[in-house]
């Protein structure tokens, strides 16, 4: 099974996972400071390479936000050196993908709202079903005040709309968001409690990357690029092939 090298600047304290195959253990590498974190990412990716005696990865997954905007610009650097490098693939991450699958391994819900802050009275924002232990982005991502998101047949653009109603169990996830009551008003729909708050853990850095590998994820190094979430939503979920 081919291996994977996973970056993460984007969320502190920084990390580095190396995941050989979909059975065996994870060996993680983190920053022991959350202020230098960033700096010393190809250093734990060095130490993690070195506790498997291998001397690269067949992939590099880096998270690419949005997120802090220096430590994302910094792992998505060090993703295309070491992608050009070893001639290998990068797989993009997302932030919100990442919160919100984090949330759903310690409590399941249909759909998860996750919500990320970013400026003033702003918010990053997706919407994620789930299908057993995997959830798919609904529509695409978007950044703005919480009464210019949008959820639902509106905000979909790959045919995976959610009918009115058909939400299932929903929860909230992230530091942006304010409280229940809000977000219910303003999207329609009834949630399961309060917004909760989270840590993504190497075991959430390492299902997205499998999860983006078995889906085709691959870009050239040349592609990686900051998901800053501005303008036209990015990450979008391809249309299901024949």
């Amino acid at each position: 099974m081919p291996s994977i090298l996973i970056l993460n600047t984007a969320l502190a304290p920084a990390s580095a996972v190396f995941a050989e195959n979909d059975q065996s253990g994870l060996i993680v590498r983190r920053a022991g400071e959350e202020r230098q974190s960033a700096q010393t990412i190809l250093q734990l990716a060095r130490q993690a390479l070195d506790a498997t005696g291998a001397r690269r990865a067949d992939a590099v997954a880096v998270v690419s936000g949005p997120g802090s905007f220096t430590g994302t610009r910094i792992g998505i650097a060090a993703a295309q050196g070491l992608c050009a490098a070893w001639e290998v693939p990068g797989l993009p991450i997302s932030t919100l993908a990442l919160t919100a699958a984090a949330a759903h391994r310690i409590r399941p819900a249909d759909t998860w709202l996750a919500g990320v802050r970013a400026r003033a009275d702003e918010l990053y924002f997706g919407c994620y079903r789930s299908a057993g232990d995997e959830l798919t982005l609904v529509g695409g991502e978007q950044g703005g005040r919480l009464e210019e998101l949008l959820i639902g047949p509106e905000a979909s653009a790959a045919g995976k709309d959610l009918a009115a109603g058909d939400f299932g169990t929903v929860m909230a996830v992230g530091d942006g968001w304010p409280e229940a009551a809000a977000i219910e008003n303003r999207f329609q729909l009834r949630l399961a409690g309060e917004p909760v708050m989270v840590e993504v853990e190497a075991v959430d850095l390492a299902r997205l990357a499998r999860l983006a590998r078995r889906r085709g994820g691959f870009v050239a190094a040349d592609l990686l690029r900051p998901n800053y979430v501005t303008g036209t939503p990015q990450y979008r979920e391809p249309a299901a092939s024949g």
